[in-house]
Protein backbone atom coordinates (compact mmCIF):
# COMPACT_ATOMS: atom_id res chain seq x y z
CA UNK A 1 0.00 0.00 0.00
CA UNK A 2 1.32 3.62 -1.07
CA UNK A 3 1.05 6.02 1.56
CA UNK A 4 3.11 9.67 2.56
CA UNK A 5 6.14 10.26 4.41
CA UNK A 6 5.83 11.75 6.90
CA UNK A 7 2.17 9.82 7.23
CA UNK A 8 -0.15 9.36 10.64
CA UNK A 9 1.34 6.35 12.46
CA UNK A 10 -1.70 4.52 13.48
CA UNK A 11 -2.48 4.13 9.85
CA UNK A 12 0.95 2.14 9.33
CA UNK A 13 0.32 0.28 12.14
CA UNK A 14 -3.12 -0.86 10.60
CA UNK A 15 -1.49 -1.19 7.54
CA UNK A 16 1.28 -3.47 8.82
CA UNK A 17 -1.35 -5.27 10.97
CA UNK A 18 -3.07 -6.80 7.94
CA UNK A 19 0.56 -8.01 6.73
CA UNK A 20 0.48 -5.47 3.90
CA UNK A 21 3.26 -3.85 3.34
CA UNK A 22 3.71 0.41 2.95
CA UNK A 23 5.60 1.71 0.33
CA UNK A 24 6.27 5.72 1.07
CA UNK A 25 5.98 8.35 -1.28
CA UNK A 26 8.41 11.23 0.06
CA UNK A 27 6.17 14.86 0.69
CA UNK A 28 8.12 17.93 -0.72
CA UNK A 29 8.69 20.39 1.20
CA UNK A 30 5.06 22.12 -0.34
CA UNK A 31 1.98 20.18 -1.39
CA UNK A 32 2.24 16.41 -2.96
CA UNK A 33 5.23 14.58 -5.16
CA UNK A 34 2.97 13.38 -8.11
CA UNK A 35 5.33 12.21 -10.31
CA UNK A 36 6.74 10.40 -7.63
CA UNK A 37 3.55 9.00 -6.42
CA UNK A 38 3.43 7.54 -10.32
CA UNK A 39 6.16 6.34 -10.61
CA UNK A 40 5.69 4.45 -7.05
CA UNK A 41 2.42 3.33 -7.89
CA UNK A 42 3.91 2.00 -11.50
CA UNK A 43 7.05 0.16 -9.93
CA UNK A 44 5.06 -1.56 -7.10
CA UNK A 45 1.31 -1.92 -8.52
CA UNK A 46 -0.15 -1.57 -5.27
CA UNK A 47 -3.54 -2.33 -3.97
CA UNK A 48 -4.11 0.52 -2.24
CA UNK A 49 -3.01 4.06 -1.44
CA UNK A 50 -3.73 5.99 1.41
CA UNK A 51 -3.62 9.56 1.71
CA UNK A 52 -5.05 12.58 3.79
CA UNK A 53 -5.68 15.30 1.36
CA UNK A 54 -7.36 17.63 4.07
CA UNK A 55 -5.29 18.90 6.35
CA UNK A 56 -2.90 15.75 6.33
CA UNK A 57 -1.44 14.66 9.66
CA UNK A 58 1.31 15.72 10.97
CA UNK A 59 2.17 18.24 8.30
CA UNK A 60 -1.68 20.16 8.32
CA UNK A 61 -1.15 21.05 4.44
CA UNK A 62 -4.17 20.66 2.12
CA UNK A 63 -3.81 19.64 -1.10
CA UNK A 64 -5.28 22.03 -3.77
CA UNK A 65 -7.96 21.17 -6.46
CA UNK A 66 -4.80 21.16 -9.30
CA UNK A 67 -3.14 18.55 -7.31
CA UNK A 68 -6.67 16.56 -6.25
CA UNK A 69 -7.16 16.17 -9.93
CA UNK A 70 -3.86 15.41 -10.82
CA UNK A 71 -3.64 12.28 -8.10
CA UNK A 72 -7.61 11.10 -9.42
CA UNK A 73 -6.19 10.92 -12.60
CA UNK A 74 -3.54 9.04 -11.80
CA UNK A 75 -5.80 6.07 -9.77
CA UNK A 76 -8.05 6.00 -12.66
CA UNK A 77 -5.50 5.04 -15.50
CA UNK A 78 -3.85 2.52 -12.76
CA UNK A 79 -6.88 1.12 -11.43
CA UNK A 80 -5.76 1.75 -7.96
CA UNK A 81 -8.20 2.93 -5.29
CA UNK A 82 -7.03 5.72 -3.23
CA UNK A 83 -8.46 5.58 0.53
CA UNK A 84 -9.25 8.97 1.18
CA UNK A 85 -8.67 9.73 5.02
CA UNK A 86 -10.91 12.68 5.65
CA UNK A 87 -10.78 13.00 9.43
CA UNK A 88 -9.55 16.40 9.88
CA UNK A 89 -11.50 17.74 6.71
CA UNK A 90 -14.04 20.12 9.31
CA UNK A 91 -10.69 21.66 10.92
CA UNK A 92 -10.13 24.38 8.58
CA UNK A 93 -8.61 27.84 9.74
CA UNK A 94 -7.59 29.84 7.07
CA UNK A 95 -9.47 28.90 4.04
CA UNK A 96 -11.94 25.32 3.56
CA UNK A 97 -10.69 22.47 1.30
CA UNK A 98 -11.39 21.75 -1.93
CA UNK A 99 -14.28 19.37 -2.98
CA UNK A 100 -13.51 15.78 -2.03
CA UNK A 101 -10.63 13.72 -3.91
CA UNK A 102 -13.71 11.41 -5.25
CA UNK A 103 -15.15 14.23 -6.79
CA UNK A 104 -12.44 14.96 -9.61
CA UNK A 105 -12.15 11.68 -11.39
CA UNK A 106 -15.55 9.30 -11.86
CA UNK A 107 -13.64 6.67 -12.64
CA UNK A 108 -11.13 7.04 -10.24
CA UNK A 109 -11.71 4.07 -7.56
CA UNK A 110 -11.92 5.96 -4.12
CA UNK A 111 -13.04 4.93 -0.77
CA UNK A 112 -13.00 7.90 1.51
CA UNK A 113 -13.45 7.56 5.37
CA UNK A 114 -14.23 9.61 8.14
CA UNK A 115 -15.11 10.32 11.97
CA UNK A 116 -16.41 12.73 14.11
CA UNK A 117 -14.10 12.25 16.69
CA UNK A 118 -11.49 15.31 15.67
CA UNK A 119 -14.15 17.59 14.42
CA UNK A 120 -16.08 17.51 17.85
CA UNK A 121 -14.59 15.28 20.82
CA UNK A 122 -12.15 12.81 20.77
CA UNK A 123 -14.07 10.53 22.81
CA UNK A 124 -16.53 9.73 20.01
CA UNK A 125 -15.47 6.98 18.43
CA UNK A 126 -18.00 7.19 15.33
CA UNK A 127 -16.84 6.76 11.51
CA UNK A 128 -18.14 6.11 8.16
CA UNK A 129 -16.82 5.14 4.56
CA UNK A 130 -18.11 6.35 1.90
CA UNK A 131 -17.29 4.08 -1.36
CA UNK A 132 -19.56 2.03 -4.54
CA UNK A 133 -22.26 0.12 -3.45
CA UNK A 134 -20.09 -3.08 -4.19
CA UNK A 135 -17.47 -2.30 -1.75
CA UNK A 136 -20.01 -1.48 0.84
CA UNK A 137 -21.22 -4.85 0.98
CA UNK A 138 -17.61 -6.24 1.15
CA UNK A 139 -17.46 -4.20 4.11
CA UNK A 140 -20.58 -4.76 5.37
CA UNK A 141 -19.88 -8.75 5.22
CA UNK A 142 -16.30 -8.12 6.91
CA UNK A 143 -17.59 -6.14 9.63
CA UNK A 144 -19.98 -8.74 11.16
CA UNK A 145 -17.43 -11.08 11.64
CA UNK A 146 -15.87 -8.39 14.12
CA UNK A 147 -17.95 -7.36 16.11
CA UNK A 148 -22.12 -6.42 16.09
CA UNK A 149 -21.73 -2.40 15.04
CA UNK A 150 -21.44 0.89 16.81
CA UNK A 151 -23.22 1.60 19.86
CA UNK A 152 -26.37 3.12 19.02
CA UNK A 153 -26.46 5.73 22.04
CA UNK A 154 -23.14 7.50 20.23
CA UNK A 155 -24.68 6.92 17.13
CA UNK A 156 -27.83 8.92 17.44
CA UNK A 157 -25.24 11.93 19.33
CA UNK A 158 -23.05 11.37 16.22
CA UNK A 159 -26.31 12.60 14.35
CA UNK A 160 -27.05 15.30 16.00
CA UNK A 161 -23.68 16.73 16.15
CA UNK A 162 -23.79 15.72 12.21
CA UNK A 163 -27.13 18.01 11.80
CA UNK A 164 -26.03 20.91 14.15
CA UNK A 165 -22.14 21.07 12.85
CA UNK A 166 -23.20 24.89 11.57
CA UNK A 167 -23.43 26.10 15.30
CA UNK A 168 -20.85 24.00 16.53
CA UNK A 169 -18.13 23.91 13.97
CA UNK A 170 -17.62 27.73 13.41
CA UNK A 171 -16.98 28.02 17.28
CA UNK A 172 -14.11 25.11 17.61
CA UNK A 173 -12.42 26.32 14.52
CA UNK A 174 -11.87 29.78 15.82
CA UNK A 175 -10.29 28.72 19.27
CA UNK A 176 -8.25 26.11 17.64
CA UNK A 177 -7.04 28.94 15.07
CA UNK A 178 -6.33 31.09 18.14
CA UNK A 179 -4.92 28.43 19.93
CA UNK A 180 -2.69 27.62 16.49
CA UNK A 181 -1.65 31.35 16.39
CA UNK A 182 -0.04 31.16 20.01
CA UNK A 183 1.36 28.23 20.04
CA UNK A 184 3.39 29.40 16.83
CA UNK A 185 4.13 32.36 18.79
CA UNK A 186 5.70 30.90 21.76
CA UNK A 187 7.69 28.45 19.79
CA UNK A 188 9.38 30.99 17.78
CA UNK A 189 9.69 33.01 21.26
CA UNK A 190 11.46 30.17 23.06
CA UNK A 191 12.55 28.01 20.17
CA UNK A 192 14.07 30.47 17.58
CA UNK A 193 16.06 27.88 15.84
CA UNK A 194 13.11 25.67 15.07
CA UNK A 195 11.56 25.47 11.84
CA UNK A 196 7.42 25.33 11.27
CA UNK A 197 5.19 26.53 8.84
CA UNK A 198 1.97 27.06 10.60
CA UNK A 199 -0.80 24.47 9.92
CA UNK A 200 -3.54 25.47 7.36
CA UNK A 201 -5.75 22.68 9.17
CA UNK A 202 -5.62 20.02 11.84
CA UNK A 203 -4.35 20.02 15.46
CA UNK A 204 -0.88 19.73 15.13
CA UNK A 205 2.67 21.70 13.99
CA UNK A 206 5.09 19.65 12.23
CA UNK A 207 8.61 21.37 13.60
CA UNK A 208 11.88 20.38 11.57
CA UNK A 209 14.52 20.52 14.61
CA UNK A 210 18.31 22.23 13.87
CA UNK A 211 19.66 18.52 13.85
CA UNK A 212 18.86 14.88 14.69
CA UNK A 213 17.21 15.23 18.17
CA UNK A 214 14.08 14.66 18.32
CA UNK A 215 14.15 11.13 20.20
CA UNK A 216 16.62 11.96 22.63
CA UNK A 217 14.40 15.35 23.48
CA UNK A 218 11.02 13.81 23.60
CA UNK A 219 13.05 11.16 26.12
CA UNK A 220 13.71 14.21 28.39
CA UNK A 221 10.57 15.82 28.16
CA UNK A 222 8.66 12.67 29.26
CA UNK A 223 10.56 13.05 32.09
CA UNK A 224 9.37 15.95 32.67
CA UNK A 225 5.52 15.06 32.47
CA UNK A 226 5.57 16.13 28.81
CA UNK A 227 4.92 13.84 26.04
CA UNK A 228 5.74 14.96 22.46
CA UNK A 229 5.55 12.97 19.43
CA UNK A 230 9.13 12.29 17.68
CA UNK A 231 8.99 12.67 14.31
CA UNK A 232 10.44 8.61 14.01
CA UNK A 233 6.88 7.53 15.15
CA UNK A 234 5.68 9.11 11.45
CA UNK A 235 7.69 7.13 8.99
CA UNK A 236 9.60 3.65 8.04
CA UNK A 237 13.23 2.59 9.89
CA UNK A 238 13.40 5.29 11.73
CA UNK A 239 13.10 8.09 9.48
CA UNK A 240 12.43 11.92 10.55
CA UNK A 241 14.01 11.90 13.81
CA UNK A 242 14.68 16.09 13.25
CA UNK A 243 10.79 16.62 13.34
CA UNK A 244 8.46 16.85 15.88
CA UNK A 245 4.90 16.58 16.23
CA UNK A 246 3.31 19.56 18.47
CA UNK A 247 -0.58 19.46 19.30
CA UNK A 248 -1.30 22.99 20.02
CA UNK A 249 -4.87 22.05 21.39
CA UNK A 250 -3.87 23.55 25.13
CA UNK A 251 -4.64 26.64 26.36
CA UNK A 252 -2.43 29.58 26.36
CA UNK A 253 -1.01 29.28 29.80
CA UNK A 254 -0.86 25.95 29.28
CA UNK A 255 1.42 25.95 26.64
CA UNK A 256 3.78 28.84 28.05
CA UNK A 257 3.98 26.38 30.70
CA UNK A 258 5.36 23.34 29.05
CA UNK A 259 7.68 25.89 26.67
CA UNK A 260 8.83 26.90 30.29
CA UNK A 261 9.60 23.55 31.24
CA UNK A 262 11.34 22.37 27.61
CA UNK A 263 13.31 24.97 27.00
CA UNK A 264 16.04 24.42 29.60
CA UNK A 265 15.81 20.97 28.47
CA UNK A 266 16.57 21.92 24.76
CA UNK A 267 19.57 23.94 25.29
CA UNK A 268 21.18 21.56 27.33
CA UNK A 269 20.88 18.88 25.16
CA UNK A 270 22.21 21.09 21.98
CA UNK A 271 25.04 22.07 24.20
CA UNK A 272 25.84 18.34 25.16
CA UNK A 273 25.67 18.15 21.68
CA UNK A 274 27.67 21.42 20.25
CA UNK A 275 30.20 19.75 23.22
CA UNK A 276 30.56 16.29 21.90
CA UNK A 277 31.65 18.02 18.16
CA UNK A 278 34.22 19.81 19.86
CA UNK A 279 35.56 16.89 21.59
CA UNK A 280 35.64 14.95 18.17
CA UNK A 281 37.52 17.95 16.47
CA UNK A 282 39.97 17.96 19.06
Amino acid sequence: MVVDAPTYPMALSAIQGASCRPVSVALPQQGWDCDGLAATIAQTAPRLAWLMPDFHNPTGRCMDSATRQRVADIAAQTRTTLVADETMVDLWYDAPPPPPLAAFNPDAPVITIGSAGKSFWGGLRIGWIRASSRTIASLVQARDSLDLGSPLLEQLACCWLLENEHRLLPSRRAMLATRRDMCGALMAEYFPHWHFTPPEGGLSFWVELPGMLATLFSVRAESRGIHIGTGTRFGLAGAFDRYLRLPFTLSDDELRSAFTTLQPLWHSLTEQKESFRLRKII
